[in-house]
């Protein structure tokens, strides 16, 4: 028997259903009806339903040639654990926009989808109201995931991307708890296999094993998995006497249980649509993050498309774009310093008269260029203690394998990419790495990347320090010329200022501000008062500018948020 089933689709509401996660995802592939198999990345915009499709070629524009002359190509996707292939399309026409390149392409007549056979798994659904807790170790809080199917062997948990990142293959699992309406609980140990994301790189898919089980429990394994296949069997069957309700999923009452909120709901983003727009970005890299770390690639379209969102925000509003970083405090720290990397790195390069393609280029890169260090042990990223010169020798891997997975990205300047990716962690006096330039061997754009992704990290809170005050950040590079460029540590004090946006700075009178503007010489010139420190219980919320600061008194200077419990609002 073959180990695949092939499936060809016709239905018009069923292709939809294979075409809409193609485009949620955005990235697929493109092939010709060439002898060869070779495919391009490119983006599938959007689906007019029985209509049309929109392809964009942004990333590859040497297909517009082949696309323009009406050259058949094929779309190539996953979806749901399946190959999706199109039928055969033709490009009708180019469509008129000068940032991108798209085309409006024919519809499929048929989609193809091809699945691989597998040791039978029960699917759950989320009205049977089983809920799941997985703990790894005791010292860790558990983590509330749902259970998408359970065998005697295994299940396939799905969990939020940002309590995925931390998992490794092969790591043990102290405690699944499974607990079912009826108040059965089911208590499993094991070892997780795999790590991925679902297809539109929303949910993380953590895939484990489990240990041998006592007699009781194995029975009791059994009988679940016996049920949840019952139920579902009882629920597609159109029989005039349908099976009864298992047991297992009414409550001690005998009622159905209410659907319960999802473990892995979207979290609600407070602020404002670039904060919302932001959490996107910052689910990407979460993404990223765990493609890389088991064995995936850079996904250029997707890199491209969040990359031109925040050169669109930045352009928009640089302030707006600035102050909502402050809303990530959710996310791991490694995805906070990447975005503000990014989003800072353009900012300067922008004022410096670097053009759209270049900045477009230096955001993307900075996105990804410490997402290798997931590959690194956790030791050496979390040491209290200085670092031997065994684990500084591991350093220079994570931007060798960065490095090597951006070379697919073919829309991506080399001469871009390099700089910001190899040379952010070199030193101007040859005690960086990978490869210990010294001086002029250490290019402009890295001098820059060195300066704003040093401040950042001083700036934050690590294993074995506290973080820096900024000020000090800034007094320390500018005291160090021998390591790094005192032009470019000077234009970033100049532009951010030393009460930068998005800052909680404290005024003479008592109250506490959050910086959301900045004047020519760098001082405050709107800010949001949130709390009057000389009444801890008087929160407050006004927005005061220009003139209205004077009754404030006097800047005292910047304070730590968590000191006073206080989030971005």
């Amino acid at each position: 028997m073959s180990d695949s089933a092939s499936t060809d689709i016709y239905q018009a509401h069923a292709m939809r259903e294979w075409l809409e996660p193609l485009c949620l995802q955005g990235g697929v592939n493109l092939a010709f009806n060439a002898a060869d198999s070779t495919s391009w990345p490119v983006l599938l915009d959007d689906t007019l339903h029985e209509q049309a499709l929109i392809v964009d070629v942004s990333a590859v524009p040497a297909l517009s040639d082949s696309l323009a002359r009406g050259d058949s190509f094929h779309l190539i996707g996953h979806v749901r654990g399946a190959l999706v292939r199109t039928s055969a399309l033709i490009a009708t026409a180019r469509l008129d926009d000068s940032q991108r390149v798209r085309f409006r392409c024919s519809y499929p007549e048929f989609i193809s989808t091809l699945h691989r056979r597998g040791t039978f798994r029960a699917p759950l659904r989320p009205e049977m109201g089983v809920e799941a807790r997985l703990t790894l170790t005791a010292d860790v809080p558990a983590i509330e995931t749902e259970v998408r199917n359970l065998s005697l062997g295994g299940c396939l948990l799905a969990m939020r991307l940002v309590d995925a990142v931390s998992l490794a293959p092969d790591q043990p699992v102290l405690a699944l708890e499974l607990h079912f309406p009826n108040r059965q609980r089911l208590d499993l140990k094991g070892h997780i296999r795999h790590i991925r994301t679902d297809d539109d790189w929303s949910v993380a898919l953590v895939g484990c094993e489990f240990d041998a089980l006592p007699i009781n429990s194995e029975r009791m394994l059994w009988y679940c998995v016996k049920e949840i296949e019952r139920e579902g069997g009882r629920r597609a069957s159109s029989s005039d006497k349908p099976l009864e309700p298992s047991a297992l999923f009414l409550l001690p009452q005998g009622r159905r249980p209410q659907t319960a909120k999802s473990a892995i709901a979207a979290q609600v983003v407070t602020g404002n649509t670039t904060a919302r727009r932001l959490h996107r970005v910052a689910d990407y890299l979460n993404a990223q993050s765990l493609q890389l770390q088991n064995g995936g690639t850079i996904a250029p379209s997707l890199l491209s498309r969040h990359a031109d969102t925040l050169l669109t925000l930045g352009a928009q509003s640089r302030e707006s774009l600035l102050y909502a970083l402050g809303y990530l405090e959710s996310e791991p720290a490694a995805v906070r310093h990447a975005l503000a990397v990014a989003i800072r790195a353009a900012d300067l390069a922008r004022s410096h008269g670097y053009d759209n393609d270049s900045l477009k280029a230096i955001v993307a890169s900075a996105l990804v260029h410490d997402l290798g260090k997931a590959s690194l042990p956790s030791s050496l990223l979390e040491s209290r203690a200085p670092l031997s010169d065994s684990q500084r020798a591991l350093l220079p891997g994570h931007v060798a394998q960065i490095s090597e997975r951006l070379a697919e990205c073919r829309w991506l300047s080399p001469a871009i990419a390099s700089p910001v990716i190899e040379q952010v962690n070199e030193r101007l006096d040859g005690s960086g790495y990978p490869h210990g330039l010294r001086g002029d061997a250490i290019s402009d754009l890295g001098r820059m990347l060195a300066v704003v992704d040093v401040i950042d990290a001083l700036t934050r809170p690590r294993a074995d320090r506290e973080a820096w005050p900024l000020v000090e950040a800034y007094r320390h590079l500018l005291n160090h010329p021998d390591v790094f460029d005192n032009v470019w540590v000077q234009r970033y004090v100049r532009l951010f200022g030393v009460t930068p946006v998005g800052s909680l700075v404290r005024y003479a009178n008592g109250a506490l501000a959050w910086v959301q503007r900045l004047d020519g010489q760098g001082r405050p010139s709107q800010v949001h008062v949130v709390l009057d420190t000389r009444s801890r219980h008087r929160r407050l919320d006004l927005v005061l500018a220009q003139r209205d600061l004077d009754q404030l008194g006097h800047l005292e200077g910047i304070v730590e948020p968590a000191k006073f419990q206080l989030q971005l609002s």
